[in-house]
């Protein structure tokens, strides 16, 4: 069902919004930089931003999916990528990282908003003082606006699929069922993503200390607004010194 996420294109679009920050001007800024990756998945965006120079640091509470991560770079033999099993809300190392990134709506399944502020506030401290982080957020409209994704069948790679959404306006809740059949083994999951507007997002994130920068809106250099699908934060921890 991933197959058609342009992760390469997707890492090159978060280095592009890290340059509005004023932040990877060159090439050589990005080397050795530090970079934390929470809600890293199976490793696809964090290999790719390894391989452009950036020291990695991918974070997820799945094992499953951090196991798969693992077989990968078992075949790159990288040393600039590290994983680490942790709810990204909770992870914390203090002024560890120039830069941080969280894609794909993973703040989405995030189910509070006290929850959502808890993990702004431990990125902050994650990050040193001048640091970089760029996450994006599904908001309503992606939720309204795509009913042809709301029911997906295929096969890829021998693995037999089936996914279906709904999504309730009055609690804010998408909520996907999926099915995966391969070699006669199904797998039934529920995801859940809780829909945040932007104002509340905004709130949060500032009262953590955050500045904005910027926000682009469904994978453009635009201005996002309440009626964008998708929305691609550029925040940053204050220098003050």
């Amino acid at each position: 069902m991933m197959k058609e996420v342009d992760y390469r294109g997707w890492a090159k679009y978060l280095v592009l919004l890290m340059r509005v920050a004023g932040m990877e001007s060159r090439r050589s800024r990005i080397q050795g930089e530090k970079l934390c990756e929470f809600a890293c998945g199976t490793a696809n965006i964090s290999i790719i931003l390894s391989k452009l120079g950036y020291d990695v640091t991918g974070v997820d509470s799945s094992g499953d999916m951090l196991k798969v991560a693992k077989e990968k770079l078992a075949r790159r033999k990288s040393d600039k990528l590290h994983l680490v099993h942790h709810d990204m809300v909770t992870y914390s190392q203090k002024e560890s990282f120039d830069r941080a990134v969280c894609v794909y709506d993973s703040v989405n399944y995030i189910p509070t908003s006290a929850a959502l502020g808890c993990f702004f506030g431990n990125v902050y401290e994650d990050l040193k003082p001048g640091g970089v982080f760029v996450f994006d957020a599904s908001l309503e409209s992606n939720s309204l606006n795509e009913p042809s994704l709301f029911v997906q069948r295929g096969k890829h790679k021998g693995v037999f699929y089936h996914r279906k959404s709904l999504y309730d306006p009055e609690t804010k809740i998408h909520t996907t069922y999926v099915r995966v059949k391969k070699n006669g083994r199904v797998i039934e999951e529920v995801h859940r993503e809780f829909v945040y507007n932007l104002a509340l997002i905004r709130k949060l994130f500032s009262a953590a200390g955050f500045e904005e920068r910027f926000a682009a809106g469904d994978f453009t250099m635009l201005d996002a607004n309440d009626y964008s699908e998708r929305v691609h934060f550029v925040l940053v921890k204050p220098d003050h010194d």
